[in-house]
């Protein structure tokens, strides 16, 4: 009993503490702009997804607001210039941040590989974490996709 109010407790503590708005280009890649980063997404599995419409953008925040007050607010796209990349880390012990970072580009898709930052230093730690990143990058109309 004591554990579980202490995991409740820790969650609050990470989902308030860890949301974050970033504005800044993400490792050098100057494609790549980090909008949002936080501890909790409520995504189980891992999931990767190309946002190009303003309505999948709202679905996706209402999705992972559905447990908060207040929610994280959704970030202001240009959609006709941008498009929107989210990567969720799903279910996992410990907090490990997914980072994109781009493999490759050809003129048919573009490559980006999934990797995650900031490992936990003990396994044996009991928070459970979904942690998401979502970035925003120029549009593109080729085909994306996402290494692990």
């Amino acid at each position: 009993m004591f554990r579980l109010a202490f995991l409740i407790l820790m969650l609050g503590m990470l989902s308030c503490k860890s949301q974050k708005k970033h504005n800044v280009t993400d490792s050098g890649n100057n494609e790549l702009t980090l909008l949002v980063e936080d501890g909790y997404s409520g995504v189980e599995e891992f999931e990767s997804m190309v946002v190009r419409d303003q309505k999948t953008l709202n679905s996706f925040f209402a999705k992972i607001n559905r447990t908060r007050k207040p929610g994280i607010p959704v970030p202001k796209v240009d959609f006709a210039k941008e498009m929107v990349i989210v990567v969720c880390a799903g279910e996992q012990e410990g907090i490990e941040m997914p980072k994109l970072l781009k493999a490759s580009e050809n003129e048919k898709e573009i490559i980006f590989a999934v990797e995650n930052v900031n490992p936990p230093k003990k396994k044996d730690n009991s928070l459970i974490s979904s942690p998401f990143r979502v970035y925003k990058m120029p549009i593109s109309n080729k085909k994306v996709i996402f290494n692990r």
